[in-house]
């Protein structure tokens, strides 16, 4: 009797919060409640959700990733213990065709089988109420991808550093592959996002299926999949890979606007010897996806089967967070060197140039530094920082006329635009004192934008430069059409022009050609004076190169005086401070 009392009772306090109990057996796929699931979930259990398999159908579409990955693709394994687990999710009790649904919290633990499939569940649902929703949604986007529903990055980046660490210490073997949509943006132009959003479901859809239990699929940028595949030795690794290639190749997406073919391409590096670490894990599998891209669209390749140098991969890796801590740290310098003008060499403005320290205070080559910066993503950050930097020179110095090289897509950087825009709009003596440099090929590649951007710097009374002319295919009609205001020689031409007749006919027809055009020119690389001489005489305007000097950090247009009456303000002002 008293049992009984207590069972009773037992129901009633779970019923009062809106929770039930169940239990699943993967034989015979057998599923029991709670004897107050009928009141709390307001159906007839039994013969709804009878069995895990009529269970897992009333879970709604975009909700059931999650409830899935909890128990059967977390990436862990039992240990005898069974593993625990938590999700939330929404059930659509009579049918998705009806409107009806409820929101459940699920917590409790999954037992695996001798083959490592979850073989025995229990746990409880907690219904949540409306009021409740909005905080679960939450919740729910700060672990899951929205679009996808699968793991978005932050928690697919734990778990790999998890695994990298059971790999470490218990010789677990694993392996991390990174998957691409090939050739993203045709579908993006030519369809739509809405279409393209549904090739991106679809192909995370068709990748969740071909997980095995233990293995995990995450979302880590636009069109990138990370995928955490456990007991796999590295013999095993290729044709893991291949069986998700298989989803794409084999059938095509069909979406509102028909049907569309994409592939993938991957890239996977073996969890431990070589990628120790979360960040040497990404740097490695980001190798092998650009390896097998070059070769092939749609197919894979292994870091372990050709990977780089050691020294290469840690300079890479040591580079990368160079770039990072140097833009953070603000331990970035501007360097000038002089341009003078070709009749009397005298100076006319300097063009900034980086000069970057490591931790150890040794150089980094400006070339390498703005390489990295613009493969992680950051050459709009550098590019900020630069002219920043230089409009505080210009403020501050009003002998100072500087040029400045900006990436190929600053052009399209509202933020960029309206900074400069912000700080020069009604100072036309700063402004006319700044020259940009745009490169050749970004802009024949971005006509249009190129020709915007142009207009927009003139009107704040700036001047625009093409830099490297020559090293691409600019056509003179296009020249003309971008309106700038000099062009810079590339200094492959300029170097040996007094030795390459075939450079100096193309200095020389260009020189013509610009004049015409009304344009003035730069020549690069100017390193001695026969080569000086010979491009005064052809009417090239300015010249530079280390013949009229290097870069140099120092201001050269501020005398020594000044610099120590700067200096002596400077001590003055600190000690007044301290006072």
């Amino acid at each position: 009797m008293a049992n009984t009392k207590l069972a009773a009772k037992a129901r009633d306090i779970l019923t009062s919060i809106g929770e039930v109990v169940y239990d699943w057996t993967a034989a015979g796929d057998r599923l029991r409640w709670s004897a107050n699931s009928n009141e709390v979930l307001d159906i007839d259990v039994v013969r709804t959700f009878g069995t895990g398999q009529r269970f897992s159908t009333a879970i709604t579409p975009d909700t059931i990733a999650s409830r899935y990955r909890s128990i059967f693709g977390s990436g862990r394994t039992d240990e005898g213990d069974g593993v625990s687990f938590a999700c939330i999710y929404c059930l659509a009790p009579n049918g998705l065709d009806d409107e009806r649904r409820i929101w459940v919290e699920e917590s409790g633990r999954w037992f695996a089988g001798e083959d490592g499939r979850a073989k025995h569940v229990h746990g409880v649902l907690r219904v949540i109420n409306e009021r409740h929703q909005r905080q679960q949604r939450l919740l729910f986007l700060s672990q899951f991808d929205e679009l996808t529903g699968l793991y978005n990055r932050s928690v697919f980046c734990d778990q790999l550093t998890q695994t990298i660490q059971k790999v470490s210490e218990q010789g677990h073997h694993a392996c991390f592959l990174i998957a691409h949509i090939d050739n993203f943006r045709v579908v993006n132009e030519a369809y739509g996002f809405d279409v393209a959003d549904q090739v991106i479901r679809e192909v995370a859809g068709r990748i969740s299926r071909r997980l095995r239990d233990g293995d995990l699929v995450g979302r880590i940028s636009g069109t990138k999949f990370g995928l955490l595949i456990n007991n796999c030795s590295e013999q095993e690794m290729a044709a893991t890979a291949d069986r998700f290639l298989e989803t794409m190749r084999d059938e095509l997406i069909m979406t509102e606007a028909g049907p569309v073919h994409v592939t993938l391409t991957m890239g996977g590096v073996m969890l431990g010897d070589v990628a120790r670490d979360l960040r040497t894990a990404q740097v490695c599998a980001l190798d092998a996806l650009d390896r097998a891209k070059a070769h092939h669209r749609g197919s894979f390749r292994s870091f372990n089967d050709v990977p780089f140098a050691m020294d290469e991969r840690e300079r890479t890796i040591k580079m990368a967070d160079d770039v990072i801590r140097a833009l953070n740290d603000r331990r970035i310098q501007l360097a000038f060197q002089p341009i003078v003008a070709s009749q009397n060499e005298e100076i006319s403005f300097h063009e900034v140039l980086l000069r970057v320290d490591d931790r150890q205070g040794k150089p980094i080559p400006a070339g390498q530094f703005v390489e990295f910066a613009e493969l992680l993503g950051l050459s709009g950050m550098l590019d900020h920082r630069i002219l920043e930097m230089t409009l505080d020179v210009l403020f501050s110095c009003p002998d100072a006329r500087l040029s400045i090289n900006v990436s190929p897509d600053v052009g399209m950087d509202d933020e960029w635009s309206s900074y400069l825009e912000a700080r020069i709009g009604n100072c036309p003596d700063v402004a006319e004192r700044l020259i940009v440099e745009i490169t050749e090929t970004a802009a024949i590649r971005h006509m249009q934008e190129a020709v915007d951007f142009v207009d927009f710097l003139q009107k704040l009374g700036c001047k625009v430069a093409i830099d490297d002319f020559g090293a691409g295919y600019t056509s003179f009609r296009n020249l003309q059409a971008l309106n700038v205001d000099l062009v810079k020689i590339d200094g492959s031409f300029v170097q040996n022009v007094h030795e390459n007749a075939h450079n100096r006919a193309f200095v020389r027809m260009f020189t013509d050609l610009a004049k015409e055009l009304d344009l003035e020119v730069v020549a690069e690389w100017v390193e001695n004076e026969e080569v000086s001489d010979l491009l005064k005489q052809m009417g090239v305007d300015y010249l530079q190169g280390y013949h009229f000097g290097k870069a140099s950090v120092t201001k050269p247009w501020i005398s020594t005086d000044e610099v120590v009456d700067l200096e002596l303000d400077q001590t003055e002002h600190e000690e007044a401070g301290a006072a």
